[in-house]
Parts: structure tokens; C-alpha cells; sequence
């Protein structure tokens, strides 16, 4: 049986981590114009952030999405979760926490000094792992306002 290999996405991975984030999306019914140029604006650009992707052998099963963000509440540079996602034929199989993992050491061989992240409401097993990751939920909600299309 092949191992998880989970590596900072290049180039090449585009295509296939533009297929994972889009299904990760679409199972929370949210558009997200532009993703493409999105991801590729990470991969390109590694002070924005990092694109993680989690593979065994060729078939990619599981993303991790890091955007950077320099913080006063944290005192300087903050990852932020964006999106953490495991194709639903390899969930419950200990790839999102090692994502989460993988993430959180990037993330602070980076610099990072916190991770921030959201969880839907009812989605109790991700509020699961991160909390048995040592993460806090917070006596706030999010709130976003668009200003200008993303495509």
C-alpha cells in the first residue's frame, strides 16, 4: 500500500488542486469566482500563503490552503486556514489531520506566530479535529463584504 505523501503544490498540481478545492466548495454550496487564478496566486507567490496537497501515489486526495495575513490581535504574521479538504471516499482515514499537521508545521516554519480558521455551523467533525488540535473557538462570528468580482 502507498503512503501519504502530502507537498507544497507547484505549477503542475494547479489543475488537480483547482478539482479538490472546487469540490470542497460546491459541498458548501460557495461560489468562489476566479479560483483558479486564485490558487494559482498562492502556488506563484509564496509569500501569500501555501497550497498543501495530500497524494497517494498519482491520485490526489486531500488540500490544505494557507493565506497570510499580518495581524494585530496575534502580533504579526498569522496563518489563516483557508480551506482543509479530504475527498469523501478518503475521509475518516486520518488525512485531515495530517494536513492539518502538515499545515500547522508550514505555517510556523514560516513565521507565523497563530492559525486562524472558520468552521461551519453543524459541522461537527471538523469542529472535532481542531479542537483535539488545541484550537479555541471564539465568541465571534465572520462577517465578508465583497468589493469588487473576483474573476
Amino acid at each position: 500500500m502507498e503512503h501519504l505523501r502530502i507537498h507544497l503544490a507547484q505549477s503542475a498540481d494547479l489543475p488537480v488542486a483547482t478539482a479538490l478545492l472546487r469540490a470542497q466548495l460546491d459541498e458548501h454550496a460557495i461560489e468562489a469566482p476566479g479560483l483558479r487564478e486564485a490558487v494559482a496566486g498562492l502556488i506563484e507567490h509564496p509569500a501569500r500563503g501555501a497550497v498543501l496537497l495530500g497524494t497517494y501515489g498519482e491520485t490526489a486526495v486531500g488540500v490544505a490552503v494557507l493565506a497570510y495575513t499580518w495581524t494585530l490581535e496575534h502580533g504579526g504574521l498569522v496563518a489563516w486556514l483557508d480551506e482543509l479538504y479530504v475527498a469523501p471516499e478518503r475521509r475518516n482515514l486520518g488525512i485531515g489531520r495530517a494536513l492539518l499537521d502538515r499545515a500547522l508545521s508550514h505555517a510556523s516554519a514560516a513565521g507565523c506566530v497563530a492559525m486562524d480558521l472558520e468552521v461551519d455551523d453543524g459541522h461537527a467533525r471538523a469542529a472535532r479535529l481542531y479542537a483535539s488540535a488545541g484550537f479555541q473557538r471564539l465568541p465571534r462570528s465572520r462577517w465578508a463584504l465583497r468589493l469588487r468580482d473576483g474573476s
